[in-house]
């Protein structure tokens, strides 16, 4: 699998920032750091402790230079293509105006120390992002992502097999020996592997090992979801490939019968949502889980209070979750859960930071680029097309119990502004197009 910025040229400098790239992409993807950085948070009472004091999980200086290191490295890459990277921030103005609003938040936030750092954080990350598009072709993107799940899953396997006391999750009893391999916890092995196992649906591969490669890159990602023992990544891995079935199946049919089969599934996946819903407390124990979701019901209520007393603005990005320093000190205690650090919702978690505005701007973003797709399927859409749909659907199914929408150094949060910007560019290259 190799990466090149254009196929007739392949040099030192051009390996070498695919994997300064790799790099940065593999520690945003960990959330800050790894978990063998952060050993003194694998066990029971280190997670509630740093909750509680409201600590950034940059705290370790290890880790910290980790961070420091990648945005560094980040702006090196952007800074010989600013101009063009400008241009396309200029031209998509919709797609990172939730960006000026969170920069903007620093105004009324309770700490605004934190909301422009973090700010900041994110708008290094979505700069990057742009960067990509300007440096290399989609295809290349989609060996990128690769490339950085292959250095994930080997190094998560290494660290579980070498470091079991790493890589094995030992602070809760509920998911005691659970995987999470380089990663800071299960869910996010899940979670991580199951993005970037995307790509691999969708890639053109050349070379006679190619086949082979792919699946044997599925199986291993597969076999990580697998072995996080997270009930939410497996869900979520089910009906992330389940859609990407329907996206290669729809993609070769005419646009009548593509329409056909889409209304059937459609009323198939209403009829088993009713099916879960009527059994829903069943369901639960069977993965393991109580009807609260593990108390995620609860919370909500809560959080939706807290949010009901600021909900134009929200209380600042990145400012709300401050263990006992802030806004949900009296929520943690009435729940007696010390470590409380997330909404377990990233629409409630956005809503939460950037108020009503804020949640208003990132769904307008999302539903463009979801009436993108739709546009380019009725087309004929491109491989390209297919994979920035699959994460747009990765975004819809994490955001039910769990995920994020705007958390800086997360390349869950990042890949989605990949495919808005790549929807966008696949719908102008389809109206350049001639027709007949």
């Amino acid at each position: 699998m190799i990466l090149v910025e254009r196929p007739d040229r392949l040099n030192l400098l051009s390996l070498t920032n695919i994997w300064i790239l790799c790099a940065i992409l593999l520690v945003f993807a960990s959330v800050y750091g790894f978990s063998f950085e952060r050993g003194s948070l694998n066990s029971m009472n280190a997670v509630d402790s740093q909750a509680i004091e409201g600590a950034d999980p940059t705290y370790s200086a290890v880790v910290y230079t980790q961070s420091a290191l990648a945005y560094l490295l980040s702006v090196a890459c952007i800074l010989p293509l600013i101009k063009p990277v400008w241009r396309q921030l200029c031209g998509n103005a919709l797609i990172f105006s939730i960006l000026g609003w969170a920069l903007l938040s620093v105004v009324w936030s309770d700490f605004p120390s934190t909301s422009a750092v973090n700010s900041m954080r994110m708008a290094i990350n979505l700069v990057l992002v742009a960067y990509l598009f300007e440096r290399y072709s989609a295809n290349d993107l989609q060996k990128l992502m690769m490339l950085v799940g292959c250095v994930a899953a080997g190094s998560s396997i290494l660290m579980v097999v070498a470091f079991p006391q790493f890589g094995l999750q030992e602070r809760n009893l509920a998911a005691f020996g659970a995987w999470q391999g380089i990663f800071g916890q299960k869910n996010l092995l899940g979670l991580e592997m199951l993005i970037l196992l995307l790509p691999a649906f969708f890639v053109k591969l050349n070379g006679p090992h190619a086949r082979g490669m792919r699946a044997t890159y599925i199986v291993t990602l597969l076999g990580l979801i697998i072995m996080s023992h997270s009930a939410g990544a497996w869900i979520v891995t089910t009906l992330c490939l389940a859609f990407v079935a329907l996206l290669h199946v729809t993609s070769r049919m005419r646009k009548k019968d593509a329409i056909v089969l889409v209304f059937w599934v459609t009323g198939a996946f209403a009829a088993v949502c009713l099916i879960v819903l009527a059994n829903y407390s069943s369901i639960m124990y069977a993965l393991g889980k109580d009807p609260t979701m593990t108390g995620r019901t609860v919370l909500w209520a809560g959080l939706i209070e807290l949010a009901e007393k600021r909900p134009i603005l929200g209380y600042g990005y990145s400012a709300f979750w401050r263990g006992l320093n802030g806004p949900t000190r009296y929520l943690a205690l009435q729940l007696n859960w010390l470590g409380l650090a997330g909404a377990e919702n990233g629409v409630l978690e956005t809503t939460l930071e950037l108020g009503i505005v804020g949640i208003l701007l990132y769904a307008a973003i999302y539903l463009r680029a979801v009436k993108d797709a739709l546009h380019c399927l009725g087309r004929g859409a491109t491989p390209a097309a297919l994979w920035y749909f699959s994460i747009l659907f990765y975004v819809g199914a994490t955001n039910i119990e769990g995920g994020s929408l705007l958390m800086p150094s997360n390349l869950a949060c990042m890949l989605p502004f990949m495919a808005f910007l790549g929807l966008r560019r696949e719908v102008l290259s389809l109206r350049e197009r001639p027709i007949g």
